[in-house]
């Protein structure tokens, strides 16, 4: 029963965030207030809906809001509709303040008879003077742009005193009570050639699904990973199609908002339930060995590969990790996230990258080195609730034909080198099933387990993926800033102060806060390493193994924020994808009746507001979890690892207050332009 409860705990989670998103639509007390010119505010006890197959904006954010949500407020004989109590509250102090004819860049009442006008997506808009309309009409998306609120101020103090109390109090309590509640403990052996050679002890708490026949069927059926790629391929050059011919208004194309709302944000979501499932059905590597193998899905020795291998000095992630940075600095530096022609140019990029690779080097070299997808996914994959592992390794290692490695008849072997005998955490497994298919012996299992097992497994850390994993954490929270006013100002004091332009200034301030964390962590570590100087350890500790093995405890810290701000574009942008599916291409097409659909967000924002904190608040704990194991695994004594762990625990309690910190300011969300 605990193990049932170890595993489903993390579905149980999932299944109370969709409840909690559908009771966001249902207030059966809500009121409608009355307002006056004068501010005089009366409530006549009854919540107000909207009639109409439309949703209402918000007038004071302008944020696309549900009447279901319950704020609503009337003025005038009309009803408003707003995303909290504050917008309402505002509004209904002064209600004059925020209707009427208004320019859309400076928001200034104007003159209709007037006004100078321009049409945006087929509506007339008013503005104030000459200048507003060449402004508006070089770029009209920004000026529909919405700013949403961050978390109240009494939630962010609560939820800090609730990651004190936590870091200081709860957790070594649990710790000392129940030693082991999520895992058993592991003790393992410093030093990689000795951990290899180590007796491993018995896993529980793993559940094998292929034991059910028709999951067995469709992970070792090569047809039906055949389709599910085809599928996934053709979304993929849908986003490249309606990227390069497309309607470039980015609220009139499918490419920016499939690509950076609903894959890029429902990804993190997909590798913390299903793992490494993208690998499975991953466009660019289909295409890439369709091509060099000339096969869809038979197996085949033939190919017009050169099959080099590797080349040993780049066997590491550290090209990965440039492209990963190189991404996020495009991305944002740019403002590639609505720029339909320009994201196609990175998927058609991320294309050639995988074919160049295929025809180049052996098997899949390129999704073991260098995919930047698969290596940000393969570290967040070790908090998985899903692994493909050998059932007895002593099996693996008594086989002598190895078909795992090799490959079979039917099958290939592991397209990135691995060996299940010695598989001890997801990040280099891609899930193909390749071994599954080829093991005479039956030995592999698709297991579901509990969250964060590889963090605390007997693993190798590396050095490479230390550093990426810092870069993770430095990044999502990256992410998180460009999007609030406060970034804005700091790029403008830097442009302002050094007389550079924008793009100088973005690049210095991102240089400055993605280091800036790395640097807080190495400190950090220094501490912590001069703190344990003395105590006794199986092998001498340098500072170095401090360093890379305490990386990993901030990967949940790094997950759950990024879960956190995906949640909050996928539930309040993503809608939008409905209406873009009748026309993908923005031409007027209607192919399933959708077009003049708007769905409203998914989640009232005060709903929200609780999932994001409830996400980071369990991200922190997790990271408390996996930094205590390091700990003890380091020094095997418990008050040693303690003592060792304070720095590090001061740490964690500053990047997931940050995180809160972000959750606070107002955001600007990209899409809503669209």
């Amino acid at each position: 029963m605990k193990s049932l409860f170890k595993i489903f705990l993390p579905y149980s989670l999932f299944v109370g965030i969709g409840i909690a998103i559908v009771a966001s639509h249902y207030r059966p007390g809500a009121e409608t207030i009355e307002a006056s010119a004068n501010g005089a505010i009366e409530s006549d006890g009854k919540p107000e809906t909207d009639g109409s197959p439309f949703h209402p904006f918000d007038p004071v954010c302008h944020m696309e809001v549900a009447s279901s949500w319950g704020f609503s407020a009337r003025y005038d004989g009309t009803t408003y509709h707003f995303c909290t109590s504050a917008c309402r509250d505002r509004f209904a102090a002064s209600p004059e303040d925020f209707l009427g004819d208004r320019c859309v860049v400076c928001d200034e009442l104007v003159d209709t008879t007037a006004a100078v006008t321009a049409t945006y997506m087929g509506k007339t808009y008013h503005l104030c003077s000459e200048v507003h309309r060449t402004e508006f009409k070089a770029d009209p998306a920004t000026y529909f742009m919405h700013t949403m609120w961050g978390i109240p101020p009494w939630m962010y103090y609560i939820s800090i005193s609730f990651v004190m109390v936590v870091s200081f109090g709860f957790f070594e309590g649990v710790e000392r009570l129940a030693p082991g509640m999520m895992l058993p403990k592991l003790r393992s052996t410093i030093g990689q050639t000795v951990a290899a050679k180590a007796p491993k002890p018995k896993v529980r708490d793993r559940i094998d699904l292929l034991n059910n026949r028709t999951i067995h069927f469709l992970v070792t059926n090569r047809p039906f990973r055949f389709l599910c790629q085809a599928v996934l391929v053709v979304l993929f050059f849908l986003v490249i199609a309606a990227g390069l011919f497309g309607n470039q208004n980015p609220a009139l194309n499918i490419a920016p908002l499939l690509t950076w709302t609903i894959w890029w944000g429902g990804l993190v979501i997909l590798i913390m339930f299903a793992g490494k499932a993208w690998c499975f059905v991953c466009p660019w590597d289909a295409v890439a060995g369709w091509m060099e193998k000339l096969r869809f899905w038979r197996k085949t020795d033939e190919g017009l590969g050169l099959n080099l291998k590797w080349p040993r000095a780049l066997r590491n992630i550290f090209i990965a990790t440039l492209l990963f940075v190189g991404l996020t600095w495009i991305e944002l530096g740019f403002g590639v996230t609505m720029k339909p022609r320009v994201t196609a140019y990175l998927a058609i990029a991320m294309l050639l990258m995988a074919i160049v690779s295929a025809f180049l080097f052996e098997r899949k070299g390129f999704c073991r080195y260098a995919c930047l997808v698969g290596r940000v996914s393969g570290l967040y994959a070790m908090f998985s609730g899903v692994e493909i592992r050998a059932k007895d390794e002593a099996t693996c290692h008594s086989c002598r034909g190895k078909e795992c490695v090799r490959g079979s008849e039917t099958a290939y072997g592991c397209p990135t080198f691995l060996f299940p005998g010695r598989l001890t955490e997801n990040t280099y497994c891609i899930q193909c099933s390749e071994c599954i298919q080829a093991c005479p012996e039956d030995n592999l299992a698709l297991n579901l387990r509990p969250w964060g097992a590889d963090l605390v497994a007997n693993h190798r850390p590396r050095s490479d993926e230390a550093y990426l994993a810092l870069l993770m954490l430095s990044i999502t929270g990256f992410h998180g800033l460009t999007m609030t006013p406060n970034w804005h100002r700091l790029t403008d004091w830097l442009g302002n102060s050094f007389s550079v332009g924008h793009m100088i200034s973005f690049s210095v301030g991102m240089a400055g806060l993605m280091l800036a964390p790395i640097c807080i962590y190495g400190v950090l570590v220094y501490f912590s390493y001069r703190m344990a100087a003395g105590i006794k350890t199986p092998t001498q500790l340098t500072y170095h193994d401090y360093f890379i093995r305490y990386a990993y405890a901030l990967l949940p810290i790094a997950l759950f924020y990024h879960l956190a701000h995906n949640l909050e574009h996928l539930l309040m942008e993503g809608p939008k994808v409905v209406s873009l599916l009748s026309d993908p291409f923005g031409w007027g097409w209607n192919l399933f009746g959708t077009l003049d659909w708007r769905v409203p967000p998914l989640v009232s924002l005060d709903v929200l507001w609780i999932l994001q904190v409830l996400l980071v608040l369990v991200g922190h704990i997790f990271s408390l979890w996996v930094a205590g194991r390091t700990s003890q695994n380091l020094f095997g004594d418990r008050q040693a690892a303690f003592r060792s762990q304070l720095p590090m625990l001061a740490g964690m309690i500053a990047f997931s207050v940050f995180s809160l910190w972000l959750l606070k300011q107002p955001m600007e969300m990209r899409t809503s332009a669209m």
